[in-house]
């Protein structure tokens, strides 16, 4: 199971690697909710992350709070096979933050910054993550 889920992770990545590593499109000015089911990915600057993940949002006004799910691949496996962690941030615009916090399954506890935009559609957001100095490129979809 462990070895689909990551071979489906590297192949969605090597699908959108090349799409997440260009600038994000023109900030829109979104009144969408972002409320739901988004499925995302993100690659690492050097490439050597990628990994997929599953998160569900609940807007209220301009603050967002979700839960994200994810494949273990650097925490520890015989732990946890997935990864957990919450979501919490603010909508402006057309303009994302969210921080997400690890919560200690896998042995991971380490918090994440995104930052990205969001397409005039309300059904992609792309931008980029900072976790303590390692950065890269995410997009997320919604379900």
């Amino acid at each position: 199971m462990r070895k689909m889920l990551m071979a489906a992770a590297v192949a969605c990545a090597g699908l959108m690697g090349a799409a997440m590593l260009q600038a994000p499109p023109a900030v829109a000015q979104s009144s969408v909710s972002l409320s739901g089911d988004w499925s995302g990915g993100y690659v690492s600057s050097d490439r050597t992350d990628i990994n997929t993940f599953q998160v569900k949002l609940t807007q209220a006004g301009g603050s967002v709070l979700g839960t994200m799910y994810e494949v273990n691949t650097f925490g520890d496996v015989s732990r946890a096979l997935f990864l957990t962690s919450t979501v919490n941030g603010s909508v402006s615009g057309g303009q994302v933050r969210l921080t997400k916090t690890y919560d200690g399954s896998g042995g991971v506890s380490h918090m994440v910054s995104y930052v990205g935009v969001i397409e005039s559609s309300g059904r992609r957001i792309r931008g980029t993550y900072d976790a303590d100095g390692a950065t890269g490129a995410f997009e997320m979809v919604r379900n």
